[in-house]
């Protein structure tokens, strides 16, 4: 009686767990596909512009839209770099965006030479909100946001204006000493805009 009883029970529950297998495979092969299409439209999407698309990963495992909204990631970035360096500029990324769109210059600019000249305003003299060592450190200027516009249009009309765009154009002019040293000015400006990116 007990092999009777094993085998009716023991091949529908092997049947059972069988079929039960079978459909957690398909369907984990579903999710799979899933991922490899959602992994391919967010290549498709960083390749076209990497600063006008953000794209979240869904909420819930398998599922997601096609739905993407462009927006400006550039403000974003900047805060987030200023917040991993704890910067006294941190308020003012989406004023130093704009600034940079003003007067046409690279967005990671401005951080880029203040990282450099003063560890992100971190080490400048008392209340003079000079984090790019204007005349040796010497200016003073009356809140962050004069800093701001007067170091954005300084670098627009007396570097960008002549031609000097990157860092290695516009080293010799800014930080001369640095040029007989090698240029450490300029690779550190633009490992900070590598950064940045």
């Amino acid at each position: 009686m007990r092999k009777i009883l094993l085998v009716v029970f023991w091949f529908p529950a092997t049947i059972l767990t069988l079929t039960l297998s079978l459909l957690s495979f398909y369907f984990l092969d579903n999710v799979k596909a899933g991922e490899i299409l959602l992994a391919t439209q967010a290549k498709e999407l960083a390749s076209k512009n990497q600063y006008e698309f953000y794209a979240a990963l869904p909420a819930v495992l398998g599922t997601f839209t096609t739905t993407v909204q462009a927006s400006d990631a550039r403000p974003e970035l900047i805060r987030q770099y200023l917040e991993k360096y704890k910067s006294p500029l941190l308020p003012y990324t989406d004023l130093i965006v704009n600034l940079s769109d003003q007067y046409g210059l690279d967005f990671r600019l401005i951080v880029s030479i203040a990282q450099c000249e003063s560890n992100l305003c971190k080490k400048i003299p008392p209340e003079s909100y000079n984090c790019w060592g204007f005349q040796n450190g010497t200016t003073r200027f009356l809140s962050w946001e004069q800093a701001l516009n007067q170091v954005a249009k300084t670098l627009k009309e007396r570097y960008y204006d002549k031609g000097l765009i990157t860092p290695e154009e516009i080293m010799p002019k800014y930080a001369p000493p640095s040029v007989e040293k090698g240029g450490p000015w300029a690779k550190c400006v633009n490992q900070f805009m590598e950064e940045l990116q």
